[in-house]
């Protein structure tokens, strides 16, 4: 059974990050970056407070 991928306008607005092989890597929540432990399952949030340099424009 062949897996159909989303277009990638769909993708963007669901605010995931994945890799080729469609495997999900990061997702942007209202807190932050959620990331899986691959592992044990757990969901981690990265506050974008804790983030050098979000949110900061380059000059």
């Amino acid at each position: 059974m062949a897996m159909a991928k989303a277009p990638l306008l769909e993708r963007d607005q669901t605010h995931e990050t994945r890799c080729e092989c469609g495997q999900l890597i990061a997702k942007v929540c209202g807190q932050g970056l959620e990331l899986k432990c691959k592992r044990c399952k757990r969901i981690v949030v990265i506050p974008f407070s804790s983030i050098e340099g979000w949110g900061t424009a380059s000059t």
